[in-house]
């Protein structure tokens, strides 16, 4: 599935150029995480805090395809390993989701 980075991120005012680190800080959009969760046919945990989760089924390591939920900090790890650039521009690029 390809995204343009502006359908995942809500950007600020009128800027448009990101560094990596200010891209994942951004509010991620509601119908992005609602087109990750048809797509993957998994629930999203919008407060979930996994530390003590004995569930290897929502471990954070295991990729999205073999999980049963997902949460914001898991969109921010992926997208982080997969954001090769140091700079972005949020109109015009796009991520494959895998």
């Amino acid at each position: 599935m390809k995204v343009m980075l502006s359908e995942i991120f809500i950007k600020k005012s009128s800027q448009s150029i990101y560094s990596k680190d200010e891209l994942i800080t951004l509010d991620i959009k509601k119908e992005f995480i609602q087109r990750l969760a048809q797509y993957y046919d998994i629930s999203y945990l919008s407060n979930s805090t996994r530390e003590n989760d004995l569930c290897y089924a929502d471990s954070s390591s295991l990729r999205f395809e073999y999980r049963s939920t997902f949460t914001k900090k898991d969109i921010i790890v992926y997208l982080r390993s997969t954001l090769k650039q140091d700079t972005f521009h949020i109109e015009m690029e796009e991520v494959t989701i895998r």
